[in-house]
């Protein structure tokens, strides 16, 4: 991993001298994803000696006094823009440009040296005494020059950016190899100052190892000014944002292949096993002519079968059934004392509204999640025969259709009507478990859509929450991963996932169900301690998802076969029912679910 990308969006001239634009382009950047905005300055009186006799520097003259903007209007940008989160800076030209700022100049986040200035020691020097991040602009220069002013630096807070002095620079001159060799002469870290035609060339420069990209930003490309034909539209910087914040997972993998949650769905889907023809009887020894082949694939494949092949059946097997390697070895029961020492420890198992029967008899730990489809939601949730001691409760769907996900607060007017009428069939049921059982009865939900500031969100989750406990019922908001496999693929997440996640939901005391997994994987992406915000949130934590991780998007593994075994044992001392969330757990006449259970038994020791 090679560190996180800084995106700087360089406004330059392309304000055209006008603030109220300058303001516009800071929102954009930020909005785009930038980390950075960046300015230029030059004092007049003292940048040109006269009017240029040549035709470029009369067009140059022209276009820098038509586009200034003085040092006060630049300081009240800088602020404009800090009030913002966004880091600023500046290229100055000379010392007297520095001079017209005073002790005002501290505003800023780090200053650029432009290329033309490279061999400027004075200035150079100058900008050393400020005390911040300098940018060095290597453009137009040799070699030995660029040694020679490099090497002339002291401190460690100064990056050398590769640039080409083209305006707009083609693919042939971009010379990005130059980005490799700066890393490997320099030892440190390395930038890009593009003004090339493409913007995708800053993609390459960060995969060479840039760690700073710094490009032009307009509105309009075509607009008149110098600098708009080499500079990228917000839509452009908010991909190239994308793309710097995700570069270092894009780029992981060097190691054995192992297939994310997403891929073990589609192979599920999409791959084929085999199924009966026919009624099949016990003690028959099947033959490929009794079977046929089909998706999905939740049962013995062609390549798994022949190991089963010349056995007997232990069960009979109905037309249509999955051939399983249960229908050779029997139906797997938990053994009555994992069921008492996990029902003590307040293990609870997912279950389906048509599989509670055989699920909670198979592995009677006394406690279960009703896990509801939209559609059974939509059509009506009848209570099936429980048991009033066991204990449950209710995950509710995450989609609402086969195209919208789960989302009270949707800007859509459709979206929100549909999540509201879940939120309330599934109420509803809660009461009826409730009544039925004599318990409390939480429901769960992934609430994963953010529509506006972070600040906002949590607060109107929080006193949903509060509305739900007034009402006698308890909604538990579920910590989500930062990566979760929506409609077949992956999706950042940016809500009840990170650290900062965390202290916000502190804040708004919002009841939370703690996935172990998501944190797991939230840890592996973000880097943050989980065991400090399991500890934080504890007071929180009403109800609990367990199964194992492995890197960034390898969700709900079995326990123990991941990396986060450590968050698994230490949840696991909550008080609070923990739901074993293994994928594909009931697969198999649910082998994995009574796998998981004995692995947790076990933990406890």
């Amino acid at each position: 991993m090679r560190g996180k990308k800084l995106i700087v969006a360089e406004i330059g001239i392309n304000h055209q001298g006008d603030k109220d634009l300058a303001k516009r382009l800071i929102r954009e950047a930020q909005a785009s994803g930038c980390g950075a905005v960046k300015f230029q300055y030059r004092n007049l009186q003292s940048s040109y000696m006269g009017r240029g006799t040549q035709i470029g520097d009369e067009i140059l003259q022209t276009e820098i006094h038509k586009t200034h903007l003085t040092a006060e209007e630049l300081l009240l940008l800088a602020e404009y823009a800090r009030k913002r989160n966004v880091q600023v800076g500046i290229s100055f030209f000379s010392e007297t440009d520095i001079d017209d700022f005073g002790s005002n100049v501290e505003i800023f986040d780090f200053f650029k040296s432009p290329s033309v200035e490279l061999l400027n020691t004075d200035l150079m020097n100058r900008f050393q005494t400020l005390g911040k991040q300098l940018y060095v602009s290597l453009g137009a220069h040799r070699e030995i020059e660029v040694e020679r002013a490099l090497g002339s630096l002291r401190g460690s807070n100064w990056t050398p950016l590769h640039c080409v002095s083209n305006y707009p620079t083609s693919l042939a001159n971009a010379k990005l190899g130059y980005i490799t060799f700066l890393l490997e002469k320099w030892s440190r870290p390395v930038g890009f100052s593009s003004h090339d035609v493409n913007w995708e060339t800053c993609l390459l420069a960060m995969q060479l190892g840039a760690s700073v990209i710094e490009r032009h930003i307009t509105l309009d490309k075509e607009m008149q000014g110098l600098d708009h034909s080499s500079s990228s539209t917000p839509d452009e910087f908010f991909k190239l944002s994308q793309f710097a914040a995700e570069l270092e997972v894009a780029l992981s993998g060097n190691g054995p292949r192992v297939p994310n949650q997403g891929e073990f769905l589609n192979l599920q889907n999409l791959g084929r096993s085999f199924y009966a023809s026919k009624v099949l009887k016990k003690g028959t020894k099947v033959s490929v002519g009794d079977l046929t082949y089909r998706a999905p694939k939740v049962g013995l494949d062609k390549n798994t079968f022949t190991a089963f092949e010349r056995l007997p059946l232990a069960e009979d097997l109905e037309q249509g059934e999955a051939l399983m390697r249960s229908s050779y070895e029997g139906t797997p029961m938990l053994p009555r004392t994992l069921a008492a020492a996990a029902e003590e420890m307040k293990i609870s198992i997912p279950v389906r509204l048509h599989d509670y029967e055989q699920l909670s008899s198979q592995i009677p730990v006394g406690a279960f999640e009703f896990h509801l489809s939209f559609g059974e939601v939509q059509r009506g949730l009848d209570l099936p025969a429980v048991r009033d001691s066991d204990r449950f409760s209710i995950h509710l769907p995450d989609y609402v259709d086969s195209s919208k996900l789960f989302d009270p607060f949707s800007p859509d007017a459709e979206t929100r009507q549909l999540s509201t009428q879940v939120l309330a069939n599934c109420a509803q049921f809660a009461r009826k478990l409730q009544e039925a059982t004599g318990a409390e009865v939480p429901l769960v939900g992934s609430f994963s859509r953010l529509h506006g500031p972070k600040k906002d969100f949590y607060e109107r989750h929080g006193e949903l929450s509060r509305e739900f406990r007034q009402n006698g019922l308890s909604l538990a908001m579920q910590w989500l991963p930062p990566f979760a496999w929506y409609f077949g693929g992956s999706e950042k997440l940016d809500v009840f996932c990170s650290e900062q996640d965390s202290q916000f939901i502190l804040a708004n005391q919002v009841p939370l169900c703690m996935d172990v997994c998501h944190l797991g994987l939230g840890r592996n992406y973000y880097g943050f301690d989980a065991m400090e915000i399991l500890a934080n949130l504890q007071d929180l934590i009403q109800h609990v998802h367990i199964s194992d991780t492995s890197g960034i998007d390898g969700e709900g593994l079995q326990i123990g076969d991941g990396d986060s075994g450590d968050l698994i044992s230490e949840a696991l001392r909550l008080d609070a029912y923990k739901v074993l969330e293994v994928w594909q757990g009931h697969l198999d006449n649910n082998r994995g679910f009574i796998e998981a259970v004995q692995r947790v038994v076990e933990m406890r020791g």
